[in-house]
């Protein structure tokens, strides 16, 4: 391969392909295009991956308590076996250049990529970084002419270094020891823990926890209807402050029952008439997180499917562009494409052809935002005419069906509606009632309006709004037709469904209340826990380990296994700042310090490496107060509270207690050869008192 003095790195096939003819490499080679004196190649994904323990403590075949914790002095990597060729491309390519671009993704994830293979060459010669927010042709020409000095984003590589190795050493020391101390080892027994993972899974089972225990409470309100210009209305109480508890609901039925009797049957007064127009504008393109909620609101996908669907529609289809982006918005130069675009949506799809003729192409809107675009731009429909609709799956036909209609929508305009409010006064008792009547339906034509809602908070009765409303006057007449007295119950939280899930991951600034570690976990470089990339991910290996499933008559619904209670349970009475969210915004906030040169990655490590032999040391004091009864001690969550079970051998022979025994928990299961048995309950002082003392 005749190869040319300056070498670009990108981070896959198709960066590359886009790159390589404005870089002045049109020719091909096996794994990279090449020029006169240019050479374009890529990586796929991560070449390299770390080490396992057992390479640098060789005994770790076995996991032992006394051999944790691994913290190693010089990191060692191994090559992914699936990339092993493109890996033997890249390293004899960066060897023999005489200058290096990097161009990768503009993120610390993609500095890392770049720098770790140009490492294992030994590559000591210039570098320079080509900063690209999006892969159009406009945006490569702009970042070409203004390639960075690379020692400007090298504080980049070492934050990256940082946050895997980090991961690393929390991951796998703390796998290892909890599954040493209260696992059996095989499937059933490793007790998973990571940064985000676990975090995630303590979310669904405090939210599980919450439902169990919500005690609902019962409160009032009036279904009133009023003749409002000879038409019948159904109007909202708005009760006076007075008959409100702290959560703003009447519970004193007597009262309410007192303003009914004293509604019912008489004449009000109109005393509010407000109309306003209003306009909405049209909702985004998407993101892949965005998507992935839309998807499972609209269609119940799940996160991983939607994920599929949308690297096939990206690389066997062409229909897409690159997904796997945190972005919503695009660069003010891909207005120019589109014509062709929506040209192209018409073609495919004919049914489309009404809405994309009525496309606005002579003024990009608030979605075309240069500075708002990041390492990738939303996801959108490419200008290939050549999609065929009946080669596609189910999946992906919902999933380029969602993604060509959002981008449409951007072309047609605001939606524009006149809202109206009314109230009416009866009795001293204010009651109101809002309409929304459509005027110019915008991009509601290419989307429907009624947008699904799932939401993981509580929620009471829901106001609707009434599509059109009587004209009436201030200080005209309102006679009360109805006034009825509802008994109402508090609901508890919903469950989470992949797609509430993923918005809770993404803001997960909610369950921290530091102010200022808040502030980091919501603004730093992918806010949340977690990346749009690797959510769905996440939330699958939690459903592949068995910690969590799909309730079993609303599928959509995510509920913990006993295995994921189990180990929560077990976490917040070892290691609580595991389950803790606040565990990511105290190391982002390390990751943006060493970022900005302010600390090193060897001061970072250190001191993580510190604090994880601490807590290697309270599991093995946690192991020897709750001692296992050998292999047979698996994690089976105690059906009263969820805590950890234990297999003990008692007077009357084995059987399974409540390791939260201390706490008050008496629960026992029989021992049938091994495993538990059914729930049986014994009373302080019984079997498990007894037992207890014996082993202890």
């Amino acid at each position: 391969m005749e190869v040319g003095k300056k070498l670009y790195i990108c981070e896959k096939p198709s960066q590359a392909k886009d790159l390589a003819p404005h870089a002045g490499a049109r020719g091909r080679a096996i794994g990279a295009f090449t020029g006169d004196s240019v050479t374009v190649t890529w990586c796929i994904g991560h070449l390299l991956e770390q080490a396992k323990p057992e390479q640098y403590v060789p005994a770790l075949t076995a996991w032992k308590l006394d051999l944790l914790p691994v913290l190693p002095q010089r990191w060692a990597v191994q090559v992914r076996p699936s990339v092993k060729k493109q890996f033997d491309v890249v390293v004899r390519l960066v060897k023999q250049a005489d200058e290096v671009v990097i161009a990768t993704d503009a993120d610390r994830e993609g500095e890392v990529i770049a720098r770790e293979v140009m490492q294992i060459a030994g590559y000591r010669g210039p570098v320079s970084r080509l900063w690209l927010s999006a892969m159009d042709a406009a945006s490569i020409r702009r970042a070409l002419a203004q390639l960075l000095p690379g020692q400007k984003t090298l504080p980049l590589y070492y934050s990256g270094l940082g946050r895997a190795h980090a991961d690393w050493l929390a991951g796998m020391n703390l796998t290892m020891a909890l599954t040493a101390a209260f696992g059996t080892g095989g499937k059933d027994g490793t007790l998973h823990v990571g940064r985000v993972q676990t975090p995630v899974l303590a979310l669904i089972v405090r939210r599980e926890r919450a439902i169990r225990t919500f005690v609902p409470k019962p409160y009032f309100d009036l279904a009133s209807t009023f003749d409002l210009a000879g038409k019948t209305v159904s109007m909202q109480w708005i009760a006076p402050a007075a008959l409100l508890d702290q959560a703003g609901h009447a519970i004193d039925a007597a009262k309410v029952k007192a303003v009914a009797g004293r509604v019912q049957g008489r004449m009000g007064k109109v005393v509010t008439v407000e109309t306003t127009p209003e306009r909405e504008a049209a909702p985004l393109p998407f993101s892949l997180g965005s998507l992935q909620r839309e998807a499972s609101a609209r269609h119940g996908l799940k996160a991983a499917v939607v994920l599929d669907a949308c690297q096939a529609l990206y690389e066997t289809h062409k229909a897409t562009t690159y997904p796997r982006t945190d972005c919503q918005h695009l660069p003010v130069s891909m207005f120019d494409d589109a014509p062709e675009v929506v040209a192209a949506l018409a073609a495919i799809d004919p049914g489309l052809a009404a809405l994309a003729s009525r496309c606005n192409l002579n003024t990009p809107g608030r979605a075309f935002n240069d500075a708002k675009v990041t390492a990738h731009h939303a996801i959108i429909p490419t200008a290939n005419s050549a999609v065929k609709l009946a080669a596609l799956t189910k999946p992906e036909r919902l999933v380029y069906d969602l993604i060509r209609r959002r981008y449409l929508a951007q072309f047609l305009g605001d939606f524009g509606y006149l809202r109206t409010i009314i109230e009416v006064m009866c009795e001293g008792e204010l009651f109101r009632v809002t309409g929304k009547t459509p005027q110019v339906n915008g991009w509601c034509d290419a989307i429907a309006t009624e947008q699904p809602v799932e939401s993981p908070k509580t929620g009471d009765a829901a106001v609707t709004e009434v599509s059109s409303l009587p004209a009436v006057s201030v200080d005209g007449t309102a006679r009360n037709l109805s006034c009825d007295v509802e008994r109402r119950q508090t609901r508890p939280p919903a469950r989470y469904t992949e797609g509430t899930l993923l918005a809770a991951m993404e803001s997960i600034d909610r369950e921290i209340d530091d102010g200022r570690l808040k502030k980091i976990i919501r603004t730093k470089e992918k806010a949340g826990i977690g990346t749009d990339a690797t959510r769905a991910g996440i939330i699958e290996s939690l459903f592949r380990r068995d910690y969590i499933g799909n309730d079993a008559k609303r599928k959509k619904q995510i509920v913990p296994l006993s295995r994921g209670e189990a180990l929560v349970t077990l976490l917040e009475r070892v290691l609580p700042e595991l389950a803790d969210p606040v565990l990511t915004a105290e190391w982002e906030e390390r990751l943006l310090r060493i970022e900005s040169e302010q600390l090193a990655l060897s001061q970072f490590e250190t001191d993580l490496g510190v604090w994880i032999t601490a807590l290697v040391e309270r599991i093995s004091e946690q192991r020897a107060r709750e001692p296992a009864s050998g292999p047979s001690a698996r994690m089976v969550a105690c059906p009263s509270c969820g805590a950890p079970m234990r297999r003990i051998k008692g007077s009357r022979g084995w059987f399974w207690g409540c390791t939260a025994w201390r706490d008050g928990c008496r629960s026992t299961l029989p021992d049938v050869d091994g495993t538990p048995g059914n729930q049986r309950s014994i009373v302080p002082g019984s079997e498990l008192g007894a037992g207890r003392r014996n082993t202890h």
